[in-house]
Protein backbone atom coordinates (compact mmCIF):
# COMPACT_ATOMS: atom_id res chain seq x y z
CA UNK A 1 0.00 0.00 0.00
CA UNK A 2 1.57 3.17 -1.33
CA UNK A 3 1.57 6.32 1.34
CA UNK A 4 -0.95 8.02 -1.03
CA UNK A 5 -3.51 4.73 -0.43
CA UNK A 6 -2.85 5.22 3.23
CA UNK A 7 -4.04 8.51 3.74
CA UNK A 8 -7.58 8.17 4.07
CA UNK A 9 -7.17 4.90 6.21
CA UNK A 10 -5.21 7.62 8.68
CA UNK A 11 -7.89 10.28 8.22
CA UNK A 12 -10.89 7.23 9.13
CA UNK A 13 -9.33 6.04 11.59
CA UNK A 14 -8.77 9.73 13.43
CA UNK A 15 -12.31 9.84 12.54
CA UNK A 16 -13.73 7.83 14.58
CA UNK A 17 -12.69 9.28 17.54
CA UNK A 18 -14.41 12.73 16.82
CA UNK A 19 -11.41 14.40 14.80
CA UNK A 20 -11.91 16.65 12.11
CA UNK A 21 -8.85 16.37 9.50
CA UNK A 22 -7.46 18.47 6.95
CA UNK A 23 -5.15 17.88 4.31
CA UNK A 24 -2.36 20.55 4.72
CA UNK A 25 -1.40 22.37 1.48
CA UNK A 26 1.85 21.66 -0.09
CA UNK A 27 4.66 24.65 1.22
CA UNK A 28 6.97 25.87 -1.96
CA UNK A 29 9.56 26.53 0.04
CA UNK A 30 9.94 23.92 2.66
CA UNK A 31 8.23 20.34 2.70
CA UNK A 32 4.29 20.52 4.69
CA UNK A 33 3.52 17.80 7.03
CA UNK A 34 0.39 16.01 6.01
CA UNK A 35 -2.53 16.52 8.18
CA UNK A 36 -4.10 19.08 10.96
CA UNK A 37 -5.93 17.41 13.10
CA UNK A 38 -8.46 18.98 15.34
CA UNK A 39 -10.33 17.73 18.29
CA UNK A 40 -12.84 19.36 21.15
CA UNK A 41 -10.23 21.30 22.53
CA UNK A 42 -6.18 20.08 21.15
CA UNK A 43 -5.11 20.13 18.04
CA UNK A 44 -2.03 18.25 16.35
CA UNK A 45 0.27 18.73 13.14
CA UNK A 46 0.51 15.08 11.93
CA UNK A 47 3.08 14.13 9.49
CA UNK A 48 2.83 10.55 7.40
CA UNK A 49 5.48 8.06 6.82
CA UNK A 50 5.53 4.92 5.05
CA UNK A 51 8.65 2.61 4.94
CA UNK A 52 9.13 -0.26 2.73
CA UNK A 53 11.98 -2.06 1.90
CA UNK A 54 14.80 -1.22 -0.18
CA UNK A 55 14.23 -2.20 -3.62
CA UNK A 56 17.60 -2.46 -4.74
CA UNK A 57 18.59 -5.15 -1.71
CA UNK A 58 15.01 -7.08 -2.82
CA UNK A 59 16.23 -7.50 -6.08
CA UNK A 60 19.85 -8.38 -5.01
CA UNK A 61 18.03 -11.49 -2.85
CA UNK A 62 16.32 -12.10 -5.81
CA UNK A 63 18.98 -12.58 -7.97
CA UNK A 64 20.62 -14.34 -5.93
CA UNK A 65 17.94 -16.80 -5.44
CA UNK A 66 17.55 -17.14 -9.17
CA UNK A 67 21.41 -18.77 -8.75
CA UNK A 68 20.54 -20.84 -6.32
CA UNK A 69 21.82 -19.49 -3.55
CA UNK A 70 21.26 -19.42 0.22
CA UNK A 71 19.82 -15.89 0.86
CA UNK A 72 20.73 -15.42 4.45
CA UNK A 73 20.69 -12.11 7.26
CA UNK A 74 21.26 -10.94 10.64
CA UNK A 75 19.21 -7.77 11.07
CA UNK A 76 20.06 -6.13 13.82
CA UNK A 77 17.08 -4.61 15.87
CA UNK A 78 18.29 -1.79 17.67
CA UNK A 79 18.07 1.46 17.39
CA UNK A 80 18.65 2.08 13.24
CA UNK A 81 20.48 5.90 12.67
CA UNK A 82 18.80 5.43 8.71
CA UNK A 83 15.27 5.12 10.82
CA UNK A 84 15.99 8.06 12.84
CA UNK A 85 16.48 10.18 9.71
CA UNK A 86 13.21 9.50 8.81
CA UNK A 87 12.02 10.44 12.18
CA UNK A 88 14.21 13.94 11.82
CA UNK A 89 12.34 14.83 8.24
CA UNK A 90 8.81 14.29 10.17
CA UNK A 91 9.88 16.82 13.18
CA UNK A 92 11.28 19.24 11.18
CA UNK A 93 8.19 19.51 8.56
CA UNK A 94 6.21 19.51 11.49
CA UNK A 95 8.46 22.52 12.93
CA UNK A 96 8.36 24.50 9.90
CA UNK A 97 4.77 24.72 9.65
CA UNK A 98 4.21 24.98 13.76
CA UNK A 99 7.80 26.97 14.75
CA UNK A 100 5.54 28.32 17.86
CA UNK A 101 4.42 24.60 18.83
CA UNK A 102 0.88 25.74 19.22
CA UNK A 103 -0.04 22.47 18.30
CA UNK A 104 1.07 18.55 19.31
CA UNK A 105 3.88 17.68 17.08
CA UNK A 106 3.30 13.93 16.05
CA UNK A 107 4.12 11.51 13.75
CA UNK A 108 2.59 8.59 11.98
CA UNK A 109 5.20 5.85 10.89
CA UNK A 110 3.61 2.84 8.86
CA UNK A 111 6.04 -0.11 7.84
CA UNK A 112 4.97 -2.17 5.03
CA UNK A 113 6.91 -4.90 3.44
CA UNK A 114 8.36 -8.54 3.29
CA UNK A 115 8.81 -8.11 7.41
CA UNK A 116 6.34 -4.89 8.56
CA UNK A 117 6.60 -6.23 12.24
CA UNK A 118 10.57 -6.53 12.07
CA UNK A 119 10.65 -2.83 10.38
CA UNK A 120 7.95 -1.81 12.99
CA UNK A 121 10.37 -2.65 16.26
CA UNK A 122 13.13 -1.49 14.93
CA UNK A 123 11.48 2.20 14.48
CA UNK A 124 10.03 1.70 18.07
CA UNK A 125 13.83 0.58 18.97
CA UNK A 126 14.64 3.87 17.42
CA UNK A 127 12.12 5.75 19.47
CA UNK A 128 12.89 4.57 22.72
CA UNK A 129 16.59 3.88 22.11
CA UNK A 130 15.95 0.48 23.65
CA UNK A 131 18.31 -2.99 24.67
CA UNK A 132 17.63 -6.20 25.69
CA UNK A 133 19.74 -7.18 29.26
CA UNK A 134 20.25 -9.47 31.43
CA UNK A 135 20.97 -10.31 34.91
CA UNK A 136 22.14 -13.01 36.38
CA UNK A 137 20.52 -12.96 39.61
CA UNK A 138 17.28 -12.64 38.66
CA UNK A 139 18.17 -14.77 35.78
CA UNK A 140 15.83 -13.10 32.99
CA UNK A 141 15.40 -10.87 30.48
CA UNK A 142 14.59 -6.92 30.32
CA UNK A 143 14.21 -4.30 28.20
CA UNK A 144 15.27 -0.87 28.87
CA UNK A 145 14.08 2.06 27.30
CA UNK A 146 17.10 5.10 26.48
CA UNK A 147 19.81 3.01 27.31
CA UNK A 148 20.79 4.19 23.94
CA UNK A 149 20.63 7.38 22.17
CA UNK A 150 16.77 7.82 21.01
CA UNK A 151 14.83 9.82 18.41
CA UNK A 152 12.77 11.08 21.63
CA UNK A 153 15.48 12.13 23.55
CA UNK A 154 17.09 14.28 20.25
CA UNK A 155 13.68 15.85 20.04
CA UNK A 156 12.29 15.94 23.06
CA UNK A 157 11.26 19.66 23.11
CA UNK A 158 9.64 19.78 19.47
CA UNK A 159 8.33 15.50 19.40
CA UNK A 160 5.35 14.96 21.49
CA UNK A 161 4.33 11.13 20.10
CA UNK A 162 4.80 9.30 17.41
CA UNK A 163 1.85 6.36 16.19
CA UNK A 164 3.61 3.27 15.06
CA UNK A 165 1.46 0.87 12.41
CA UNK A 166 2.13 -2.11 10.62
CA UNK A 167 -0.74 -4.69 9.12
CA UNK A 168 -3.88 -4.01 11.55
CA UNK A 169 -1.59 -2.98 14.13
CA UNK A 170 -1.45 0.51 16.03
CA UNK A 171 0.07 2.05 18.82
CA UNK A 172 0.82 5.61 20.18
CA UNK A 173 4.36 6.29 22.12
CA UNK A 174 4.62 8.65 23.81
CA UNK A 175 7.67 11.00 24.26
CA UNK A 176 8.05 10.99 27.98
CA UNK A 177 11.37 13.12 28.00
CA UNK A 178 8.91 15.77 25.93
CA UNK A 179 8.58 19.13 28.36
CA UNK A 180 4.98 18.92 27.51
CA UNK A 181 4.55 15.14 28.41
CA UNK A 182 2.05 15.65 31.09
CA UNK A 183 -0.37 17.57 29.04
CA UNK A 184 -0.01 15.31 26.15
CA UNK A 185 -1.27 12.09 28.49
CA UNK A 186 -4.19 14.03 29.05
CA UNK A 187 -4.93 15.31 25.73
CA UNK A 188 -7.92 13.70 23.31
CA UNK A 189 -5.67 11.82 21.09
CA UNK A 190 -3.97 9.67 23.72
CA UNK A 191 -7.38 9.81 25.73
CA UNK A 192 -8.39 7.86 22.80
CA UNK A 193 -5.59 5.22 21.84
CA UNK A 194 -5.45 4.23 25.66
CA UNK A 195 -5.85 0.80 24.76
CA UNK A 196 -2.68 0.81 22.75
CA UNK A 197 -0.87 3.29 24.40
CA UNK A 198 3.63 2.77 25.08
CA UNK A 199 4.44 4.87 27.72
CA UNK A 200 7.42 3.49 29.35
CA UNK A 201 6.71 5.29 32.84
CA UNK A 202 3.25 3.74 33.70
CA UNK A 203 4.94 0.03 32.00
CA UNK A 204 8.00 0.36 34.31
CA UNK A 205 5.73 0.78 37.39
CA UNK A 206 3.72 -2.53 36.79
CA UNK A 207 6.40 -4.64 34.86
CA UNK A 208 9.62 -5.95 36.73
CA UNK A 209 11.09 -6.83 32.94
CA UNK A 210 11.13 -2.94 31.83
CA UNK A 211 13.64 -0.51 33.01
CA UNK A 212 14.09 3.10 32.67
CA UNK A 213 17.65 4.67 31.99
CA UNK A 214 16.62 8.24 33.48
CA UNK A 215 20.12 9.49 33.68
CA UNK A 216 22.38 12.10 32.58
CA UNK A 217 25.16 9.71 31.20
CA UNK A 218 26.32 9.97 27.84
CA UNK A 219 25.11 6.97 25.60
CA UNK A 220 28.23 6.39 24.43
CA UNK A 221 29.46 5.19 27.67
CA UNK A 222 27.63 1.76 27.92
CA UNK A 223 29.65 0.79 31.05
CA UNK A 224 28.06 3.32 32.82
CA UNK A 225 24.64 3.20 31.92
CA UNK A 226 24.87 -0.35 33.37
CA UNK A 227 26.52 0.75 36.08
CA UNK A 228 23.64 3.44 37.00
CA UNK A 229 21.13 0.73 36.15
CA UNK A 230 22.57 -1.91 38.36
CA UNK A 231 22.42 1.03 41.48
CA UNK A 232 19.23 2.00 40.43
CA UNK A 233 17.55 -1.76 40.54
CA UNK A 234 19.67 -3.38 42.58
CA UNK A 235 21.76 -5.54 40.72
CA UNK A 236 25.56 -7.18 41.11
CA UNK A 237 25.40 -7.68 37.34
CA UNK A 238 24.08 -6.41 34.54
CA UNK A 239 24.93 -7.47 30.46
CA UNK A 240 23.74 -6.46 26.88
CA UNK A 241 22.26 -9.00 24.71
CA UNK A 242 22.19 -7.42 21.23
CA UNK A 243 18.96 -8.74 19.54
CA UNK A 244 19.20 -9.62 15.58
CA UNK A 245 16.79 -11.41 13.65
CA UNK A 246 18.14 -14.58 11.48
CA UNK A 247 16.42 -16.00 8.08
CA UNK A 248 17.25 -18.15 5.45
CA UNK A 249 15.91 -18.13 2.08
CA UNK A 250 16.51 -20.45 -0.73
CA UNK A 251 14.57 -20.98 -3.75
CA UNK A 252 13.04 -24.43 -4.80
CA UNK A 253 12.35 -25.89 -7.83
CA UNK A 254 9.06 -25.37 -9.08
CA UNK A 255 8.34 -22.37 -6.35
CA UNK A 256 9.48 -18.85 -6.43
CA UNK A 257 10.66 -18.82 -2.48
CA UNK A 258 11.00 -21.01 0.46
Amino acid sequence: MQESEFRPLVKQFLNQFGFEVFDIPENEISKSPDFDVVGEIDRYTLELKTKWDDPVEIQNDENALLRGELVSKSIPVGPRNTLAGIIRDGVKQNIDHDPDHDTYHTIWVHSAGQDPNLLNSRFHATLYGTETLFSIRRTNVVTCYYFHNSAFFSWREYLDGVILSHNDQIQLCINTLSPRVKDFRRSQLTVSMVNGLCDPDVLEARDDDLYIADCEIDRKNENDVLKYLQKKYGLDHLQTIPMNQHTGSIAIPGNNKS
